[in-house]
């Protein structure tokens, strides 16, 4: 009988580093077809990752590299992570800490290793305010222009936030 693997948390996983969260991972490899030229299926370079039995699926065939597919499918997969899993807010609780000012969780760039993490808790206030963005902003203690410009700056996300709204019959946000 084999040990049951805990499963991590939404922020566990995108607080592990690179070489962990592989670990947590099924990864396959196969030979992607379309544009590239003769070199394109020739081998198995295109990488697809998927975690949490395959909740979040995130695939690369964007390079001949396999090595190089495998790293943009791991940045993908932590932004599929963190825009398609949430986690409930405490009302009147503390907020993650990855959405503190005092971090510079703010300025984050999409690079920053912190910034899924940063996207996740931003998307988990949003959703426990019904995606209101003015409840969601004052729960933030941010100008909802503020918050729009950030959700903005992050096409995966502002695109959650408006299929998310949608939902709600509420109307899209525009961009600023």
């Amino acid at each position: 009988m084999h040990p049951t693997k805990a499963i991590p948390t939404r922020n566990a996983l995108l607080d592990l580093d690179d070489n962990a969260l592989l670990r947590h991972c099924h990864q396959e490899t196969y030979r992607a077809s379309g544009p590239g030229g003769q070199h394109r299926n020739t081998t198995d370079s295109a990488v697809r990752l998927s975690v949490l039995d395959g909740a979040v699926v995130a695939l690369c065939a964007d390079h001949r590299s396999q090595h190089r597919n495998k790293a943009e499918a791991l940045r993908r997969l932590r932004s599929a992570i963190a825009i398609q899993l949430r986690m409930p807010v405490t009302p009147g609780g503390p907020l993650d800490p990855a959405l503190s000012p005092q971090q510079g969780a703010w300025t984050l760039g999409k690079k920053d290793h912190r910034y899924a993490r940063f996207i996740a808790g931003l998307l988990d206030v949003l959703a426990h305010h019904d995606w209101v963005i003015g409840q969601s902003a004052s729960a933030l203690d941010i100008s909802t222009g503020k918050l729009i410009r950030v959700l903005s700056k992050d096409p995966h996300a502002w695109n959650a936030v408006n299929q998310a709204r949608a939902k709600m019959n509420l109307v899209n946000l525009r961009r600023p």
